[in-house]
Protein backbone atom coordinates (compact mmCIF):
# COMPACT_ATOMS: atom_id res chain seq x y z
CA UNK A 1 0.00 0.00 0.00
CA UNK A 2 1.23 3.65 -0.48
CA UNK A 3 2.70 6.33 1.47
CA UNK A 4 -0.56 8.29 3.59
CA UNK A 5 -2.14 10.70 1.91
CA UNK A 6 -5.57 12.19 2.16
CA UNK A 7 -7.94 14.32 -0.22
CA UNK A 8 -10.71 16.49 1.65
CA UNK A 9 -14.16 15.04 1.65
CA UNK A 10 -17.52 15.92 3.54
CA UNK A 11 -19.58 13.58 3.60
CA UNK A 12 -23.03 12.45 5.14
CA UNK A 13 -24.17 10.56 7.91
CA UNK A 14 -26.97 8.61 8.87
CA UNK A 15 -29.00 9.36 11.74
CA UNK A 16 -32.37 7.63 12.70
CA UNK A 17 -35.52 8.99 12.25
CA UNK A 18 -38.38 8.40 14.14
CA UNK A 19 -39.31 5.45 11.96
CA UNK A 20 -35.77 3.99 12.58
CA UNK A 21 -34.36 4.72 8.93
CA UNK A 22 -31.34 6.70 8.08
CA UNK A 23 -31.35 10.00 7.46
CA UNK A 24 -28.53 11.55 5.19
CA UNK A 25 -26.53 14.32 7.67
CA UNK A 26 -23.45 15.87 6.24
CA UNK A 27 -20.20 16.81 7.91
CA UNK A 28 -17.68 18.43 6.78
CA UNK A 29 -14.21 17.04 6.27
CA UNK A 30 -10.09 18.70 5.84
CA UNK A 31 -7.49 17.72 5.27
CA UNK A 32 -5.07 15.62 7.18
CA UNK A 33 -1.26 17.39 7.32
CA UNK A 34 2.02 16.09 6.34
CA UNK A 35 2.98 15.26 9.27
CA UNK A 36 0.06 11.93 8.85
CA UNK A 37 2.77 10.76 5.90
CA UNK A 38 4.25 7.93 7.31
CA UNK A 39 4.10 4.84 5.47
CA UNK A 40 4.23 2.78 9.12
CA UNK A 41 0.31 4.33 9.60
CA UNK A 42 -2.18 1.21 8.86
CA UNK A 43 -4.67 2.51 6.42
CA UNK A 44 -8.00 3.21 6.52
CA UNK A 45 -7.73 3.80 1.76
CA UNK A 46 -7.23 0.93 -0.04
CA UNK A 47 -5.99 3.22 -2.56
CA UNK A 48 -4.35 5.76 -0.22
CA UNK A 49 -2.13 7.74 -2.87
CA UNK A 50 -4.45 11.01 -2.21
CA UNK A 51 -7.23 8.70 -1.03
CA UNK A 52 -10.37 9.96 0.54
CA UNK A 53 -9.10 9.15 4.03
CA UNK A 54 -6.61 8.38 6.36
CA UNK A 55 -4.13 5.64 4.30
CA UNK A 56 -0.92 4.26 5.39
CA UNK A 57 0.71 1.31 4.47
CA UNK A 58 4.00 -0.30 4.95
CA UNK A 59 3.96 -0.81 1.41
CA UNK A 60 6.15 -3.08 -0.89
CA UNK A 61 9.05 -1.16 -1.86
CA UNK A 62 10.63 -1.70 -5.84
CA UNK A 63 8.67 -1.66 -9.14
CA UNK A 64 5.56 -3.70 -9.95
CA UNK A 65 8.59 -6.19 -12.04
CA UNK A 66 6.21 -9.18 -12.55
CA UNK A 67 3.77 -7.57 -14.75
CA UNK A 68 6.74 -6.55 -17.07
CA UNK A 69 7.59 -9.02 -19.59
CA UNK A 70 10.89 -10.72 -18.56
CA UNK A 71 13.89 -11.95 -20.34
CA UNK A 72 14.26 -15.06 -18.23
CA UNK A 73 13.02 -17.76 -19.40
CA UNK A 74 10.59 -19.93 -17.66
CA UNK A 75 11.36 -23.51 -17.40
CA UNK A 76 9.73 -26.09 -19.24
CA UNK A 77 8.01 -27.65 -15.70
CA UNK A 78 6.94 -24.27 -14.61
CA UNK A 79 5.35 -23.94 -18.15
CA UNK A 80 4.04 -27.34 -17.87
CA UNK A 81 2.38 -26.57 -14.14
CA UNK A 82 1.22 -23.16 -14.80
CA UNK A 83 -0.87 -24.68 -17.93
CA UNK A 84 -2.26 -27.02 -15.81
CA UNK A 85 -3.75 -25.12 -13.31
CA UNK A 86 -4.45 -22.11 -15.08
CA UNK A 87 -6.47 -23.75 -18.11
CA UNK A 88 -9.31 -21.79 -19.19
CA UNK A 89 -13.12 -23.49 -17.67
CA UNK A 90 -16.06 -24.25 -20.37
CA UNK A 91 -17.36 -20.96 -21.74
CA UNK A 92 -20.30 -19.30 -20.24
CA UNK A 93 -23.66 -20.07 -21.09
CA UNK A 94 -26.91 -18.29 -20.92
CA UNK A 95 -27.35 -19.79 -17.70
CA UNK A 96 -23.99 -18.87 -16.59
CA UNK A 97 -23.34 -16.15 -13.38
CA UNK A 98 -21.70 -13.67 -15.54
CA UNK A 99 -22.89 -11.48 -18.28
CA UNK A 100 -21.68 -11.18 -21.73
CA UNK A 101 -19.89 -14.06 -23.61
CA UNK A 102 -16.36 -14.49 -22.18
CA UNK A 103 -13.62 -16.79 -23.70
CA UNK A 104 -13.93 -18.60 -20.28
CA UNK A 105 -14.90 -17.60 -16.66
CA UNK A 106 -11.15 -17.34 -15.12
CA UNK A 107 -10.03 -14.07 -12.87
CA UNK A 108 -6.46 -12.96 -12.95
CA UNK A 109 -6.10 -10.45 -9.93
CA UNK A 110 -2.84 -8.75 -10.58
CA UNK A 111 -1.86 -7.45 -6.97
CA UNK A 112 -4.00 -10.34 -4.81
CA UNK A 113 -3.12 -8.11 -1.55
CA UNK A 114 -5.49 -7.08 1.47
CA UNK A 115 -8.50 -6.48 -1.47
CA UNK A 116 -7.82 -8.21 -4.39
CA UNK A 117 -7.57 -11.76 -2.63
CA UNK A 118 -10.94 -11.51 -1.12
CA UNK A 119 -12.08 -10.42 -4.48
CA UNK A 120 -10.61 -13.03 -5.89
CA UNK A 121 -11.88 -16.16 -3.27
CA UNK A 122 -15.67 -13.85 -3.70
CA UNK A 123 -15.31 -14.95 -7.32
CA UNK A 124 -14.69 -18.41 -6.82
CA UNK A 125 -17.09 -18.89 -4.59
CA UNK A 126 -19.99 -17.28 -7.03
CA UNK A 127 -18.70 -18.45 -10.26
CA UNK A 128 -19.03 -22.24 -10.92
CA UNK A 129 -16.38 -23.75 -13.02
CA UNK A 130 -13.64 -20.76 -12.89
CA UNK A 131 -10.57 -20.42 -11.30
CA UNK A 132 -8.78 -17.31 -9.56
CA UNK A 133 -4.66 -16.38 -10.20
CA UNK A 134 -2.99 -13.84 -8.10
CA UNK A 135 -0.02 -12.84 -10.19
CA UNK A 136 2.22 -11.64 -7.30
CA UNK A 137 6.17 -9.53 -7.31
CA UNK A 138 7.51 -12.33 -5.06
CA UNK A 139 6.60 -15.84 -3.36
CA UNK A 140 5.62 -14.04 0.12
CA UNK A 141 1.97 -14.59 -0.04
CA UNK A 142 1.24 -17.30 -2.06
CA UNK A 143 0.88 -19.98 0.74
CA UNK A 144 -2.13 -17.88 1.99
CA UNK A 145 -3.18 -17.42 -1.69
CA UNK A 146 -3.25 -21.22 -2.05
CA UNK A 147 -5.19 -21.90 1.78
CA UNK A 148 -7.73 -19.16 -0.20
CA UNK A 149 -8.24 -21.37 -3.54
CA UNK A 150 -6.23 -19.25 -5.30
CA UNK A 151 -3.45 -20.00 -7.78
CA UNK A 152 -0.28 -17.86 -7.24
CA UNK A 153 1.46 -16.87 -10.20
CA UNK A 154 5.20 -14.38 -11.01
CA UNK A 155 5.18 -12.98 -14.37
CA UNK A 156 8.13 -15.31 -14.91
CA UNK A 157 5.70 -18.24 -14.49
CA UNK A 158 3.21 -17.10 -16.64
CA UNK A 159 2.84 -19.00 -20.30
CA UNK A 160 4.04 -16.02 -22.40
CA UNK A 161 0.57 -16.59 -24.55
CA UNK A 162 -2.09 -16.83 -21.10
CA UNK A 163 -4.99 -14.78 -21.63
CA UNK A 164 -7.39 -14.20 -18.78
CA UNK A 165 -11.34 -12.80 -19.50
CA UNK A 166 -11.56 -11.34 -16.25
CA UNK A 167 -8.85 -9.55 -15.00
CA UNK A 168 -8.69 -7.31 -11.98
CA UNK A 169 -5.96 -4.54 -11.02
CA UNK A 170 -5.51 -4.33 -7.62
CA UNK A 171 -1.95 -3.07 -6.92
CA UNK A 172 -1.33 -0.24 -5.05
CA UNK A 173 1.09 2.72 -7.12
CA UNK A 174 3.38 2.79 -3.82
CA UNK A 175 5.42 -0.46 -5.27
CA UNK A 176 5.60 0.74 -8.91
CA UNK A 177 8.64 2.66 -10.80
CA UNK A 178 6.00 3.22 -13.88
CA UNK A 179 2.34 3.02 -12.44
CA UNK A 180 0.42 3.26 -16.03
CA UNK A 181 2.88 0.91 -17.52
CA UNK A 182 2.11 -1.60 -15.30
CA UNK A 183 -1.64 -0.97 -15.72
CA UNK A 184 -1.27 -0.82 -19.30
CA UNK A 185 0.71 -4.33 -19.11
CA UNK A 186 -2.51 -5.90 -17.34
CA UNK A 187 -4.71 -4.82 -20.04
CA UNK A 188 -2.43 -6.99 -22.27
CA UNK A 189 -3.18 -10.19 -20.02
CA UNK A 190 -6.99 -9.69 -20.96
CA UNK A 191 -8.71 -11.63 -23.86
CA UNK A 192 -11.09 -8.83 -24.23
CA UNK A 193 -14.08 -10.45 -23.03
CA UNK A 194 -15.41 -10.66 -20.19
CA UNK A 195 -14.77 -7.87 -18.36
CA UNK A 196 -10.98 -5.24 -16.56
CA UNK A 197 -11.29 -3.77 -13.31
CA UNK A 198 -8.74 -0.83 -12.04
CA UNK A 199 -9.32 -0.55 -8.32
CA UNK A 200 -8.73 3.40 -8.37
CA UNK A 201 -9.40 6.11 -5.47
CA UNK A 202 -11.96 9.20 -5.05
CA UNK A 203 -8.84 11.40 -4.49
CA UNK A 204 -8.81 12.00 -8.58
CA UNK A 205 -12.18 14.05 -7.48
CA UNK A 206 -11.28 17.77 -7.10
CA UNK A 207 -14.65 18.99 -5.57
CA UNK A 208 -13.88 20.22 -2.00
CA UNK A 209 -16.16 22.96 -1.24
CA UNK A 210 -18.82 20.74 0.44
CA UNK A 211 -20.52 19.71 -2.61
CA UNK A 212 -22.03 16.58 -3.82
CA UNK A 213 -20.30 13.84 -6.12
CA UNK A 214 -22.10 11.40 -7.94
CA UNK A 215 -21.52 8.91 -10.72
CA UNK A 216 -22.79 11.28 -13.05
CA UNK A 217 -20.86 14.69 -11.76
CA UNK A 218 -17.00 14.03 -10.42
CA UNK A 219 -14.94 17.08 -11.43
CA UNK A 220 -11.18 15.57 -11.86
CA UNK A 221 -8.25 17.39 -10.69
CA UNK A 222 -6.20 18.63 -13.08
CA UNK A 223 -3.48 16.51 -14.55
CA UNK A 224 -0.05 18.16 -12.99
CA UNK A 225 -1.82 18.87 -9.79
CA UNK A 226 -0.48 16.28 -8.14
CA UNK A 227 1.85 13.00 -8.82
CA UNK A 228 -0.08 10.90 -6.70
CA UNK A 229 -3.58 11.66 -8.80
CA UNK A 230 -1.63 11.96 -12.08
CA UNK A 231 -0.86 8.21 -11.37
CA UNK A 232 -4.33 7.27 -10.74
CA UNK A 233 -5.41 9.31 -13.61
CA UNK A 234 -3.32 7.36 -16.04
CA UNK A 235 -3.97 4.45 -14.54
CA UNK A 236 -8.25 4.93 -15.30
CA UNK A 237 -7.63 6.74 -18.78
CA UNK A 238 -5.31 3.52 -19.60
CA UNK A 239 -8.59 1.27 -18.45
CA UNK A 240 -10.88 3.27 -20.19
CA UNK A 241 -9.59 3.57 -23.36
CA UNK A 242 -9.29 -0.25 -23.67
CA UNK A 243 -12.60 -0.79 -22.86
CA UNK A 244 -12.18 -1.33 -19.21
CA UNK A 245 -13.48 -0.74 -15.60
CA UNK A 246 -13.08 1.93 -12.95
CA UNK A 247 -14.15 1.60 -9.75
CA UNK A 248 -13.47 4.27 -6.88
CA UNK A 249 -12.97 3.50 -3.61
CA UNK A 250 -13.31 5.37 -0.52
CA UNK A 251 -11.45 4.62 2.72
CA UNK A 252 -11.41 1.05 2.96
CA UNK A 253 -11.23 -0.66 6.99
CA UNK A 254 -11.51 -4.24 8.77
CA UNK A 255 -11.03 -4.63 11.88
CA UNK A 256 -7.43 -4.26 12.59
CA UNK A 257 -6.96 -2.07 9.90
CA UNK A 258 -7.94 1.67 9.09
CA UNK A 259 -8.07 5.11 10.63
CA UNK A 260 -9.40 3.70 13.74
CA UNK A 261 -6.16 1.71 14.75
CA UNK A 262 -4.08 4.50 14.38
CA UNK A 263 -6.27 6.37 16.51
CA UNK A 264 -5.83 4.35 19.10
CA UNK A 265 -2.43 4.00 18.42
CA UNK A 266 -1.06 7.38 18.68
CA UNK A 267 -3.44 8.96 21.47
CA UNK A 268 -3.46 12.48 20.27
CA UNK A 269 -4.68 13.57 16.83
CA UNK A 270 -4.22 16.86 15.51
CA UNK A 271 -7.19 16.84 13.53
CA UNK A 272 -11.11 17.72 14.30
CA UNK A 273 -13.10 14.71 16.15
CA UNK A 274 -15.76 15.84 14.22
CA UNK A 275 -14.53 15.38 10.93
CA UNK A 276 -15.82 12.74 9.04
CA UNK A 277 -14.89 9.91 6.53
CA UNK A 278 -16.51 7.88 4.02
CA UNK A 279 -15.77 4.03 4.54
CA UNK A 280 -16.66 1.06 3.11
CA UNK A 281 -15.36 -2.59 4.84
CA UNK A 282 -12.70 -4.11 2.86
CA UNK A 283 -15.35 -6.90 1.96
CA UNK A 284 -17.39 -5.03 0.40
CA UNK A 285 -15.20 -3.63 -1.65
CA UNK A 286 -14.46 -6.76 -2.84
CA UNK A 287 -17.81 -7.82 -3.31
CA UNK A 288 -18.50 -4.74 -5.22
CA UNK A 289 -15.40 -5.33 -7.14
CA UNK A 290 -16.79 -8.71 -8.28
CA UNK A 291 -20.20 -7.78 -9.29
CA UNK A 292 -18.88 -5.52 -11.27
CA UNK A 293 -16.39 -8.12 -13.39
CA UNK A 294 -19.46 -10.54 -13.25
CA UNK A 295 -21.56 -7.63 -14.77
CA UNK A 296 -24.06 -7.92 -12.39
CA UNK A 297 -27.54 -6.35 -12.61
CA UNK A 298 -27.22 -3.79 -16.11
CA UNK A 299 -24.18 -5.64 -17.29
CA UNK A 300 -21.84 -6.95 -19.07
CA UNK A 301 -19.91 -3.00 -18.29
CA UNK A 302 -17.32 -1.43 -20.90
CA UNK A 303 -15.55 1.68 -20.28
CA UNK A 304 -17.50 2.65 -16.87
CA UNK A 305 -16.72 4.29 -13.85
CA UNK A 306 -18.26 3.00 -10.81
CA UNK A 307 -18.34 4.71 -7.01
CA UNK A 308 -17.46 2.76 -4.14
CA UNK A 309 -19.34 3.78 -0.37
CA UNK A 310 -21.32 2.45 2.49
CA UNK A 311 -23.28 5.55 2.33
CA UNK A 312 -22.53 5.76 6.26
CA UNK A 313 -20.18 7.90 6.78
CA UNK A 314 -19.01 8.46 10.64
CA UNK A 315 -17.03 11.25 12.77
CA UNK A 316 -13.65 10.52 13.92
CA UNK A 317 -14.83 10.86 17.74
CA UNK A 318 -17.33 8.22 17.02
CA UNK A 319 -15.33 5.84 15.15
CA UNK A 320 -12.92 5.60 18.29
CA UNK A 321 -15.99 5.35 20.58
CA UNK A 322 -17.43 2.45 18.55
CA UNK A 323 -14.39 0.70 18.68
CA UNK A 324 -14.33 1.32 22.51
CA UNK A 325 -18.14 0.57 23.38
CA UNK A 326 -17.50 -2.82 21.29
CA UNK A 327 -14.90 -3.68 23.35
CA UNK A 328 -12.78 -5.09 20.46
CA UNK A 329 -10.39 -2.43 21.78
CA UNK A 330 -9.70 -1.76 25.01
CA UNK A 331 -10.26 1.87 26.22
CA UNK A 332 -7.37 4.22 26.36
CA UNK A 333 -7.30 8.15 25.91
CA UNK A 334 -7.28 9.65 22.43
CA UNK A 335 -7.85 13.57 21.90
CA UNK A 336 -8.28 14.96 18.75
CA UNK A 337 -7.05 18.72 19.05
CA UNK A 338 -8.03 20.22 15.35
CA UNK A 339 -11.13 22.12 14.66
CA UNK A 340 -13.47 21.99 11.40
CA UNK A 341 -12.20 24.96 9.21
CA UNK A 342 -14.96 28.55 9.36
CA UNK A 343 -15.25 30.80 6.69
CA UNK A 344 -13.38 29.07 3.74
CA UNK A 345 -15.22 28.00 0.15
CA UNK A 346 -12.19 25.17 0.42
CA UNK A 347 -11.07 22.70 2.47
CA UNK A 348 -14.65 20.83 3.01
CA UNK A 349 -14.56 18.14 0.91
CA UNK A 350 -17.39 16.19 -0.71
CA UNK A 351 -20.33 14.41 -0.40
CA UNK A 352 -20.33 10.63 -2.03
CA UNK A 353 -23.45 9.41 -3.66
CA UNK A 354 -23.62 6.00 -5.33
CA UNK A 355 -26.66 5.35 -5.82
CA UNK A 356 -26.47 4.97 -9.20
CA UNK A 357 -23.75 2.53 -8.82
CA UNK A 358 -25.69 0.25 -6.99
CA UNK A 359 -28.50 0.23 -9.01
CA UNK A 360 -26.37 0.27 -11.79
CA UNK A 361 -25.59 -3.53 -10.55
CA UNK A 362 -28.57 -4.51 -9.50
CA UNK A 363 -29.24 -3.27 -6.35
CA UNK A 364 -26.12 -3.75 -4.68
CA UNK A 365 -25.85 -3.26 -1.09
CA UNK A 366 -22.93 -3.46 1.60
CA UNK A 367 -22.56 -6.46 3.76
CA UNK A 368 -21.40 -4.18 6.49
CA UNK A 369 -23.94 -1.14 6.72
CA UNK A 370 -21.64 1.15 8.60
CA UNK A 371 -18.47 1.12 10.74
CA UNK A 372 -20.40 1.68 13.77
CA UNK A 373 -22.55 -1.08 13.21
CA UNK A 374 -19.91 -3.46 12.06
CA UNK A 375 -17.94 -2.55 15.27
CA UNK A 376 -21.27 -2.91 17.20
CA UNK A 377 -21.44 -6.55 16.00
CA UNK A 378 -17.95 -7.34 17.31
CA UNK A 379 -16.08 -6.31 14.73
CA UNK A 380 -15.81 -10.11 13.40
CA UNK A 381 -14.84 -10.43 9.46
CA UNK A 382 -13.23 -12.94 7.26
CA UNK A 383 -9.77 -10.77 7.89
CA UNK A 384 -9.73 -11.57 11.85
CA UNK A 385 -11.43 -15.48 11.69
CA UNK A 386 -10.18 -17.30 8.74
CA UNK A 387 -6.60 -17.46 10.48
CA UNK A 388 -5.09 -16.00 7.66
CA UNK A 389 -2.21 -13.77 7.87
CA UNK A 390 -2.52 -10.60 5.29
Amino acid sequence: MPRLALDTTTCRAGRPSADGRSRNVPFIRSTFPPAFASTSIPSISRRCVGATAIAAVAASTGALTFLQPSKRASSSITRDVMASVTTPAASSSSSSPVAGSPANLDLLVVGPGVLGSVLAKGWLETVPGSTATGLTNSDRSHERLRAMGLTPATRQSLSADRKWSFVAFSAPPSGSKDYVADVKAALQLWDGTGSFLFTSSMSVCSEDSGGEVTDENCPLVPIGAGASTDKLLGAEAATLEAGGNVLRLVGLYHANRGAHTYFIKVGTVPRPGAYVVNLLHYEDAAGMGAAILRGDGSGPFRGRVFLGADGNPVTFEDMVESCFNSGVFPRTAVTFTGSLPEGVSSGRGKLVANETSRNALGGWRPRYPSFVEFMAAGGKDFYNTSGLVF
